[in-house]
């Protein structure tokens, strides 16, 4: 039969299980866990690219418009073509095709208020070529549901454009100039993405029927545009 402890005894065990306890913690500090160390090399300012675009191909086709010409606003469609000769450069060739119309502008010109004919030139057509350079890739939280992954380039090149004029005698001009752009690319599988872009033509056009007051003219056009674009196979 066990002898019950005295309060002097009971007081002694009580200290002794808070020191116990007060303790662990200390010796838990002094032996820290192991979790390894982490490279440099293991540091990636994206990790996991997970659609590469080096050594393929890209095609596409796009709709666009060209809004801030003075006299008239056209729609476009369009094809492309690319190669990626790197994760950030490729070279591509562009073409479209519009249809130019009046805009509101023109049309209060040459209403009988003003009676007057602007030397307005329509877009027809325009073969593009241009290197593009993509030094973004980054991954974009939708919503909290889909991550999308996306690039942004920008490109340089020159461009023939075709423009016919308003005035009746429809005189047609190609216009020789260089092309600057910004562009989006959001991957919507691997072989798959969509394209939102801006390219900025400023243009060197020969006019016949002014050559004797003024025969050159410059001539920006802004073309924005959406299309959608197949990549070839890793390895094609």
């Amino acid at each position: 039969m066990s002898t019950p402890l005295s309060p002097l005894r009971r007081g002694r065990a009580a200290l002794a299980a808070v020191g116990l306890a007060l303790s662990a913690p200390a010796v838990a500090q002094d032996s820290p866990l192991d979790l390894g160390v982490l490279k440099q090399s293991d540091v990636k300012v994206v990790q996991k690219l997970l659609y590469g675009k080096e050594g393929r191909f890209e095609f596409g086709a796009d709709l666009g418009w060209i809004p801030f010409d003075s006299y008239t606003t056209t729609p476009v469609v369009g094809v492309y073509g690319l190669k990626h000769f790197s994760e950030e450069l490729g070279v591509e060739v562009a073409a479209h095709g519009g249809y130019s119309l009046e805009n509101f502008t023109y049309k209060q010109l040459t209403s009988d208020a003003y009676g007057i004919a602007p030397d307005a030139y329509g877009h027809i057509a325009d073969v593009a070529a241009d290197l593009q350079w993509s030094p973004i890739y980054a991954k974009m939280n939708w919503r909290g549901t889909k991550v999308l992954h996306h690039d942004v380039y920008g490109l340089v090149g020159g461009v023939l454009s075709v423009e016919k004029a308003l005035m009746p005698d429809g005189d047609v001009a190609f216009s020789p100039g260089g092309s600057v752009g910004l562009g989006m690319r959001f991957f919507l599988n691997q072989n798959s993405a969509l394209r939102v872009q801006i390219r900025d033509d400023l243009l060197i056009q020969k006019r016949v029927k002014t050559a004797d007051t003024q025969g050159t003219f410059l001539k920006q056009n802004v073309l924005l545009t959406v299309g959608y674009s197949r990549l070839s196979k890793k390895g094609d």
